[in-house]
């Protein structure tokens, strides 16, 4: 787009966040304003180009005390490097810590997550509070109802997060997801069916459904089974080819989506459940709404139910009571799931949560824990990955990668793979046979017809 204002975004957190701010770019470029990073004036190819953003946007994550740390670092950062650009802070962080971020020098807008919408608006009154034509909402109802952000397009070639869900219904007692996003509310189905079309018209063969509470999708618009519904939908819309499920919670998987995702040939086999911990003492202080057993049986049953089945998980460590006994029953419980991917982190205290409360596990502890998962993961990703050498699967085309050229792809069970093909077949499905393994990416070739 031929501009002569730019806008830089930030965005740090989760694919809740990313999607926000595609949104929110769409709608400055609505308005003659171009990304500035997508336009070839970054700094790795011709320095800080200080006169040229004009705005700067940073889509903020609270999640840890880390994610806040980098918030501010970003924050001056931004105005070192755009000393005339209007800096304009959003996200998660803004929710808890609204007064601590107005006050900083460097801001010269804050928007609550509900105010996305209205950044454009915000932009064209010269970052002040617009004059809207219609009697505004109070915070309050606004944070109530599903912010009505939509997309057309995506970073990616071949693959678009699409938003369908907004906020928690859970309270988790580490989290502060409840505090800063607030209740599960859902987007009309009408609404995501016509985003995925759109899509679908932008040339994206995979659509990743997200959300912060992902399985309560459709339970605050009464409609019965909801995540099942939308994927019944796509699966009639020609040119989609895959839908995937984001992260979910375990107990909101429930076995009319088990039987969806077996049924439906476009839903993708794979499931990111968090785990977190596999000690039904820590869960319970944890106050997540299963227990160790559970956890292991809906993973048994997706297995046997669902053909090459992958399960990714998070897990935390470190939380405030736990002692070796907990962490080792968690590593067995990982064990017997053998996921794909388990991604670890340390607990991080969070004001507002119950868990602050609580006694902290000694940090030198909770590393040495979080080193020993690691390790421990990489040999059970390779198990899992081992069950599919020398098998030939569908792969959806991504990228060209670093690797001699070679191009990236991922099949429905998120399996990755690079392998040598022309750069026209970023955004095909093609067949690759897979035939080694280098940690946790395999090495294929495309197998002719």
């Amino acid at each position: 787009m031929d501009s002569n204002h730019f806008v830089r975004f930030i965005t740090l957190g989760c694919k809740v966040n990313q999607y926000e701010t595609q949104a929110m770019r769409e709608s400055m470029e609505s308005q003659g304003i171009a990304d500035w990073t997508h336009s070839g004036r970054t700094q790795e190819t011709t320095g800080v180009d200080q006169d040229s953003v004009h705005f700067v946007v940073i889509n903020t994550c609270t999640v840890t005390e880390n994610a806040d740390r980098e918030n501010r670092y970003w924050i001056r950062r931004a105005r070192r490097d755009h000393p005339r650009a209007k800096i304009i802070v959003t996200g998660c962080m803004v929710e808890h810590n609204r007064r601590e971020i107005e006050n900083l020098s460097e801001v010269d807008l804050v928007l609550s997550n509900h105010e996305k919408v209205d950044i454009a608006k915000h932009i064209g009154s010269g970052c002040a509070t617009p004059q809207m034509q219609e009697e505004p909402l109070s915070d309050k109802a606004r944070r109530r109802a599903y912010t009505p952000l939509s997309i057309s397009h995506a970073q990616g070639r071949s693959r678009a997060f699409m938003k369908i869900q907004d906020g928690c219904d859970h309270a988790c007692s580490f989290c502060k997801t409840v505090l800063v996003r607030g209740r599960s509310r859902s987007r009309e189905l009408s609404d995501v069916i016509m985003e995925a079309e759109r899509l679908r018209d932008a040339g994206y063969r995979e659509i990743v459904l997200t959300g912060i509470q992902l399985g309560a999708y459709g339970d605050d618009l009464k409609l019965n089974a909801g995540l099942v519904r939308i994927l019944e939908a796509c699966e009639k819309i020609d040119g989609i080819d895959r839908v995937r499920l984001s992260s979910i919670e375990p107990t909101d998987v429930t076995p009319e989506l088990t039987n969806a995702l077996r049924e439906l040939p476009k839903a993708c086999p794979h499931l990111h459940i968090p785990l977190q911990s596999g000690d039904d003492e820590i869960l319970r202080r944890m106050n997540r709404r299963y227990g160790r057993d559970f956890y292991i049986g809906l993973i048994e049953n997706l297995r046997a139910s669902v053909s090459d089945f992958a399960l990714t998980l998070d897990v935390m460590t470190g939380f405030p009571g736990e002692e070796d006994h907990h962490f080792q029953s968690t590593v067995k419980t990982l064990e017997i799931v053998n996921p794909l991917k388990c991604h670890v982190f340390p607990y991080s205290r969070r004001e507002g949560t119950r868990a602050a409360q609580y006694e902290n596990v000694p940090v030198e502890v909770a590393r040495g824990r979080v080193k020993e998962l690691i390790h421990r993961d990489a040999v059970w990703g390779r198990n899992e990955r081992l069950r599919f050498m020398g098998k030939t699967l569908p792969v959806l085309v991504e990228k060209e990668t670093d690797r001699d050229g070679l191009l990236h792809g991922l099949t429905k069970n998120y399996l990755k793979v690079c392998f040598s093909g022309a750069q026209e077949l970023v955004g095909q499905i093609v067949p690759v046979q897979f035939v080694d393994l280098q940690d946790d990416l395999f090495l294929g070739r495309i197998k002719e017809e």
